[in-house]
């Protein structure tokens, strides 16, 4: 994946975006096409794709909303599902990833790194009053806390139960900041 392309994502990247939902998460866990496309309307700037511009084929996603410093952290407004267009201001002082994935045949080529490095890198230069980051991640999926914990965030709290993923025991919520 040495020719990928990190960009901004389009409207018309849905179909590629979804794909990669539908890759990345458990039914029960996955976002509609309607609340990606608020996120591209709301936030195109916190909002990247991985591109290889040989194949024309989107391998990977990233994105973000920023948020007032006294937007409450919890179950609530970190469910899935919630609009965008609600909690994301432009002034926000905090970045919060709202979800993050690749396709399984990208994975393993550090083309997550690369999004969520840029993801960082675009906003602390075109947003300096971001001062705190957060996201949340099950606390099964190993992988994705590795790459979080590496990038320097760390485990301020958990919510019990808070993803429950189709026909499987629920899962609770790591939430890390930075």
């Amino acid at each position: 994946m040495e020719k990928v392309v990190i960009r901004t994502a389009r409207h018309s990247d849905i179909d590629a975006i979804m794909n990669i939902e539908h890759e990345s998460f458990l039914p029960g866990l996955r976002e509609e096409k309607e609340l990606y496309l608020k996120r591209i309307t709301a936030f195109p700037e916190g909002f990247l794709v991985a591109e290889d511009p040989d194949l024309g084929q989107i391998g990977g996603y990233i994105c973000s909303e920023l948020w007032r410093e006294d937007q409450n952290i919890n179950a609530d407004v970190l469910a899935l599902g919630h609009d965008p267009l609600t909690v994301h201001h432009a002034d926000g002082k905090h970045l919060y990833i709202t979800s993050f994935g690749t396709l399984k045949s990208w994975r393993g080529q550090k083309v997550g790194l690369k999004l969520f490095q840029a993801l960082e890198n675009k906003i602390d230069n075109r947003f300096p009053q971001v001062v705190k980051k957060i996201l949340i991640v099950s606390e099964k999926w190993t992988a994705a806390r590795n790459l979080y914990t590496k990038q320097g965030f760390k485990e301020t709290a958990r919510i019990i139960d808070f993803f429950t993923p189709d026909d499987l025991p629920a899962e609770d919520a790591v939430i890390m900041m930075k």
